[in-house]
């Protein structure tokens, strides 16, 4: 009989949580499970469709729900209650959650259904230090109440093991990885050029932090009047983004690229992969940046120092300080050596330990240790 087995995320898009349980499910034979996934039925997400076809690609059932948001609300009863009657309905053996909101309705709603095995992967924290107190003590509560409503709590960091030391048996850790074949090569860097040219991509929002980056890409700029810069990426600090460039005469040395949905001619363009996030759970793009051989820029925040190694792989500074990003920058493009070794120690260690096929063997080996255990 095939196990049958629930993933619930919240936007329908091809971001890196979604990617994820994609690889998961692609490496779930057909034969031995019977995969579903539960998005939010965001009408608002660009790639929608295309991330609902990759899905059905890999046989999976794709169904949307109409009361879970991302937003916190009243909406939340309304998603438990759905999640809980479609548990009840189709009788899952395992519900894998992913994400805060998901995690807290969908691990709530799959416990009153009496499902027999519920996993939770914790892709990011909403409780870190940038947030105020009050806030912080909700999410937490929210977070560690959840905890109580599964039977595994996967990690996909060990930074944050310190926050779930009281379920320490529930808890491992497995690293993010991609499936590198899918990804064209790299060019050797004698084809890049001589100009620098320095590579952001990602969510212009508050997580990210783009005006720090821009504001680093400034000071570089004074000293590297050839340098350029390109961002890949949308959201709701496009337009302060836009001004910034703008105002301080900058659109001749950065380019806003706006969102891309195939980055890899950016990627082999470019000779510096450059990051500026505030919090940041794993970073999958770090990984797609070592595919390329590109040396990493970044913060020294959460998860980053396990997949970025300080002084091999790339240079950490502290959050929101763009002088010490502008001054690990100006060293890379200052000591080419340098840039080119940690860009070829960069892709032997994303190639050692960020795989999609170690990923999706350990997570296997959780589904088939958790079906194997008595349920109580």
């Amino acid at each position: 009989m095939k196990t049958k087995i629930l993933h619930i995320q919240v936007l329908p898009k091809l971001s890196g949580v979604q990617r994820v349980s994609l690889e998961i499910m692609k490496s779930l034979p057909d034969s031995q499970y019977d995969k579903w996934i539960l998005f939010s039925d965001s009408t608002d997400v660009g790639d929608r469709e295309q991330c609902e076809r990759e899905f059905r690609r890999a046989g999976v059932r794709v169904i949307y729900s109409n009361k879970m948001k991302r937003a916190i609300g009243l909406s939340d009863i309304g998603a438990v209650r759905e999640i809980y009657r479609l548990c009840r309905r189709e009788r899952f053996d395992i519900v894998h959650t992913h994400s805060t909101k998901p995690g807290v309705v969908g691990r709530i709603a799959a416990t009153l259904a009496r499902t027999p095995r519920v996993i939770h992967t914790v892709h990011g924290l909403a409780f870190h230090k940038f947030v105020g107190l009050p806030r912080w003590l909700f999410y937490w509560g929210c977070e560690m109440f959840a905890s109580l409503f599964c039977d595994r709590i996967i990690l996909v960091n060990r930074y944050y093991s310190k926050y779930f030391k009281w379920c320490a048996r529930k808890v491992s850790t497995v690293y993010n990885g991609i499936d590198f074949s899918a990804y064209p090569g790299h060019l050797p860097v004698s084809q890049k050029g001589t100009t620098p040219r320095i590579l952001f991509v990602g969510r212009l929002d508050t997580q990210k932090d783009p005006l720090t980056f821009l504001e680093a890409a400034k000071i570089l700029i004074g000293e590297y009047p050839d340098a350029k810069f390109t961002m890949v990426g949308d959201g709701e600090k496009y337009g302060e983004c836009k001004r910034f460039i703008r105002d301080n005469g900058l659109t001749a040395s950065i380019d806003l690229a706006g969102w891309q949905q195939d980055v890899s001619s950016f990627y082999v363009s470019h000779d510096i992969f450059a990051m500026s996030s505030i919090y940041e759970s794993f970073g999958l793009i770090f990984v797609e940046a070592a595919h390329y051989g590109l040396p990493v820029v970044a913060t020294n925040v959460e998860g980053i120092p396990e997949v970025v190694s300080d002084g091999e792989t790339g240079l950490l500074c502290n959050p929101r300080d763009p002088q010490a990003l502008a001054k690990n920058m100006m060293t890379l493009i200052r000591h080419p050596e340098l840039r080119d070794s940690f860009g070829q120690a960069a892709r032997k260690r994303a190639y050692a330990l960020f795989t999609s096929e170690l990923m999706t063997d350990r997570y296997k080996k959780v589904y088939w240790e958790q079906r194997k255990m008595p349920v109580t």
